[in-house]
């Protein structure tokens, strides 16, 4: 705490605040400025107001407090994430296994969660990785004990459903669904929980779940609506043309997973394009 009054007082200056200009109305001057010198602690609450009155975020704050480097975790999810994009399996494991040993030191369970997380990634990359069933209800029993999801919480779901049996996905995305609600106000954030879900469709159509697969469709619609989530928009319609085809409605349910399709191809994402059309003739002809 004394070192973030440091640091706030720099960003003060840096802007050109004065005590009095920045504590009105909030706290006093002299207890603004002992919290400064790092003689005197502050509620998060107070911070909160101090950062809006230097409109300044608190994810903004914490990054100058880092000397404007990513956390810890934000360091892991981006070395994850490369390598993941790049199918570097042996970085991977390194990377698990640094997680898992950080796990056994100093037995904080993040650790282990992580670790978790990163082998359902290598998981992808190569099938013949196996999980062991604590792992499954690790991740599990943690997202179920958990009353409000954050961040850490969707990505960990999002990055683990592929190894979770059918049912227990869409149980835990029902969870979502009424866990991330005190952040619905957050657009980042809805945009994490959209594309979590569009997942959960994919999942619900082929395990033949309708009522679900409705019940998640009309939830995503319900978050996006009025958001600039054009990718997710146009995934969402893809699926609705799956649903519709599912449901006996094969010509509506064509043309729109068919304009999704022309949409992906309008916006230059060709591969993904021509995915989704692979996937398309792969459910016309099962009908068929």
């Amino acid at each position: 705490m004394n070192y973030l009054g440091y640091v706030f007082r720099d960003i003060r200056l840096s802007k050109n605040y004065s005590l009095k200009e920045v504590s009105k109305g909030i706290i006093s001057v002299s207890f603004l400025s002992k919290f400064e010198r790092g003689n005197s602690d502050i509620s998060l609450s107070k911070f909160s107001l101090l950062l809006d009155r230097l409109n300044l975020t608190l994810e903004e704050f914490m990054f100058i407090s880092n000397d404007y480097k990513p956390t810890h975790l934000e360091n892991i999810l981006n070395n994850i994430k490369r390598a993941y994009e790049n199918n570097d399996l042996a970085l991977l494991l390194k990377i698990e296994e640094e997680e898992h040993g950080k796990w056994l030191k100093y037995n904080i369970t993040s650790y282990l969660y992580n670790s978790i997380m990163i082998k359902a990634l290598a998981h992808n990359l190569d099938p013949t990785i196996i999980f062991q069933k604590d792992d499954l209800i690790n991740i599990s029993d943690y997202l179920f004990s958990v009353d409000n999801w954050g961040f850490y919480e969707i990505m960990l779901f999002g990055n683990t459903m592929h190894i979770l049996n059918k049912d227990l996905v869409i149980t835990l995305s029902k969870e979502l669904t009424q866990k991330t609600e005190v952040y619905k106000n957050i657009k980042k954030f809805n945009e994490e929980v959209i594309k979590v879900l569009l997942n959960t469709i994919v999942f619900c159509v082929e395990a033949n779940k309708g009522k679900e697969t409705h019940q998640f469709i009309q939830y995503v619609e319900k978050i996006s609506e009025g958001t600039d989530f054009y990718f997710e928009k146009t995934k969402l319609m893809f699926l609705k043309g799956i649903y519709n085809i599912a449901s006996g409605n094969q010509t509506i349910g064509t043309e729109m997973a068919q304009n999704a399709i022309q949409t992906m191809r309008f916006l230059g994402d060709i591969n993904l394009a021509n995915n989704h059309e692979l996937y398309l003739e792969e459910k016309l002809a099962v009908i068929k």
